[in-house]
């Protein structure tokens, strides 16, 4: 073997959340491919991994004469790595610069890329651990990369190459042991992983189907097994899955038992699973779930509608569950303690705000109270909805503006990134895509983050009031009443949604009384109202007596009083003022339960005792809160306390039988 071997660095970055940091896997299943072909291992030495975000310039100024240096890109880091690139460029013009990964384009999409890249010599199409192989190979030898299949060289692409079908071929860089020296670094590590690859669907949303629209292939159980068991010795704290639907396949039930196995062997590792669900595999994803969360692992359970609109699904590609399938599936999840949330795509072809808003409504009504996620629709390079044909035919507008990063610290990146966000369409002006922004903004900041929600089922299971119509009357309240918190709220988050969809503005927020990070916008909304949270529940006592005055809320006085302290004391307190007692003349604690789990309880009269347990006891931490209760919790439903008992006393204070529950969701 030669000792004069050439250079490789591998390029992957990724965001720091504390210290915490991703490996680079993308950029690692290459080199364990690469390092065992004979022409590679021969002529090029892996000179380091590069994964942390910093000043390009700087980056560049510590590679030692590097012959390649190839990036794995996506949305969230294509800026920084060409801005690495253009740096490395220009110190080492005779460096070979590779680019792969979902954020280059198709060769049929390239258009000016090569112009507006010069630095940039080849860039990969699909897969890449043959072809980034193949490229070494030919770089040591006659360089005709014309030879290498699936590749665009310098403006010219060669034929495409089929996907693999035998992923066996492909060492795992996990158990090749690739980033032992990584571990020598002050980082907590999170890991990326997959256990197939394919995607069956073609969502023209997403750019997974487009790419890999074929029979699925699986990498083999040893490895899957094996893996696991990597996470667990070296205390990897969360894995994403990368399956593009975990559940379509029988052997990932005995996935999630060897998960579950390990994490209960290593004393806690890995800490949690983020997955991608199957959409049509509704009970065995519901049996994975219940493995998952007996431990504690999972995330949260993804139910992904991205639209209750029939015309919708159709103008995307995309056929959900019915609705009665999706609705008794929330259901039985509340019943199992499993949290579920539901996401939403704002902005669709297709969609308006009426079928926007109405589909809101009908998940709510089938009890999706835990979490409804909404989430900007996107232009992503490869995805069938960024075709011109496509984009023409329904009218796509779009803005750039910087991508959501939350939860780092405000412009700490050296390096920006940016995203397309569809504002307009051929069903959807510009003021009602800003209306559904807003919507979405009260009904994630007040229902799905457990402010108001007591209020907003109460109008709707005794009066029928809707849930969109109640939150609409909100907004209303709240556009009437600047002086109010929910006043300043709001016109505050129209200035941040006027400021991103006209001025290109970012999609974060901060609030320094809780923490030096970013945060969505309803979840510094909800911070903020924290800090002045008996003001906030006494204007929304206004609010009910206007809707009351309307004539479309009938409520007692008694009543009122008695949500408004249920409410008041369910919401988790960064005070952490222990637990409480509640003295209630409705049996509202028990009636709640059983219409979160689907099913019907009489409002009972008579003398209640609901306790509340505070096991957090944050003492006016406001740090620790937000963080545990906001940024990690809101997906694990740690927004509300779970251990609530109800007990019937009767007019001398003996406890009655019957009416009492416990309820304890969710594991830390």
């Amino acid at each position: 073997m030669s000792t004069n071997r050439a250079h490789v660095y591998l390029f992957q970055f990724s965001d720091k959340f504390g210290d915490e940091i991703y490996l680079p896997y993308a950029v690692g299943l290459l080199w364990a491919y690469a390092k065992a072909v004979p022409a590679v291992a021969e002529n090029f030495v892996n000179k380091g991994f590069v994964f942390v975000r910093e000043n390009p310039a700087l980056i560049a100024s510590r590679l030692e004469n590097p012959a390649v240096a190839a990036f794995s890109t996506y949305v969230w880091n294509w800026e920084m790595s060409a801005a690495v690139a253009r740096e490395v460029k220009a110190r080492y013009p005779d460096c070979l610069i590779i680019m792969g990964g979902p954020q280059v384009p198709n060769a049929d999409r390239l258009g000016d890329f090569f112009e507006k890249y010069p630095f940039i010599d080849i860039i990969v199409h699909g897969e890449g651990e043959y072809a980034f192989a193949e490229i070494l190979t030919q770089q040591a030898g006659a360089r005709d990369f014309s030879a290498v299949n699936g590749i665009t060289y310098r403006g010219a692409s060669t034929a495409p190459r089929p996907r693999t079908r035998d992923l066996g071929a492909f060492p795992s860089p996990y158990l090749e042991g690739i980033f032992e020296e990584l571990f020598e670094l002050p980082y907590r590590y999170n890991a990326v992983w997959e256990s197939n690859r394919g995607c069956p669907y073609g969502c023209t949303f997403c750019d997974w189907g487009s790419n890999t629209m074929q029979k699925l292939t699986t990498f083999l159980d040893e490895r899957i097994v094996k893996e696991i068991e990597y996470f667990g010795a070296k205390k990897i704290s969360h894995v994403f899955m990368a399956d593009a639907n975990f559940g379509i396949v029988p052997r990932d039930v005995e996935i999630a038992k060897h998960l579950a196995k390990t994490k209960r062997e290593t004393g806690g590792f890995p800490t949690k699973l983020r997955v991608n669900y199957a959409k049509n595999n509704p009970d065995r994803v519901h049996e994975i779930a219940k493995i998952l969360n007996a431990e504690g692992l999972d995330k949260g359970i993804t139910l992904s509608v991205q639209s209750m609109d029939d015309g919708t699904l159709k103008t995307i590609k995309r056929k959900n569950l019915k609705f009665d399938t999706i609705s008794s599936f929330i259901k039985k999840y509340q019943r199992d303690g499993i949290y579920t949330y539901t996401e939403i795509i704002m902005g669709l072809p297709g969609e308006t705000y009426e079928t926007f808003r109405e589909g809101i409504n009908r998940l709510l009504e089938a009890a999706a109270h835990d979490t409804v996620w909404m989430y900007r629709c996107t232009l992503l390079p490869n995805a069938p909805m960024n075709d011109l044909d496509y984009r023409e035919k329904h009218q796509l507008r779009t803005v750039r503006t910087p991508i959501a990063l939350v939860h780092t610290p405000p412009n700490s990146d050296p390096v920006p990134e940016f995203e397309d966000t569809i504002v307009e369409t051929a069903t959807l002006s510009r003021a009602e895509y800003k209306r559904m922004l807003l919507l979405a903004w009260a009904l994630q900041t007040f229902h799905s983050l457990s402010l108001t929600q007591m209020f907003a089922i109460y109008a709707n299971e005794v009066t029928g009031l809707g849930y969109t119509d109640f939150y609409d009357a909100l907004l209303k309240f709240a556009a009437s009443r600047p002086d109010t918190i929910v006043g300043s709220e709001l016109q505050h988050t129209c200035e941040k949604i006027d400021e991103a969809i006209e001025q290109g503005g970012n999609w974060d927020n901060t609030v320094p009384e809780f923490s030096d990070i970013t945060w969505t916008f309803e979840e510094a909304s909800y911070l903020r109202i924290q800090l002045e949270r008996d003001r906030f529940y006494r204007e929304i006592g206004e609010f009910l007596g206007q809707l009351e005055a309307a004539g479309v809320l009938s409520i007692e006085p008694r009543m009122l009083e008695d949500l408004m302290t249920y409410q008041k004391a369910l919401v988790v307190k960064w005070e952490g003022d222990g637990s409480t007692e509640l003295d209630l003349a409705h049996s509202i604690h028990s009636w709640y339960r059983a219409i979160l789990t689907g099913g019907r309880s009489e409002l009972q009269k008579g003398h209640f005792r609901v306790s509340v347990v505070d096991p957090f006891q944050y003492g006016g931490d406001r740090r620790r809160y937000s963080t545990e209760i906001v940024f990690w919790g809101r997906r694990t439903g740690k927004l509300t306390y779970k251990k609530v008992e109800e007990q019937a006393l009767d007019v001398s204070g003996v406890i009655l039988p019957g009416v009492y529950d416990t309820v304890e969701r969710q594991r830390a």
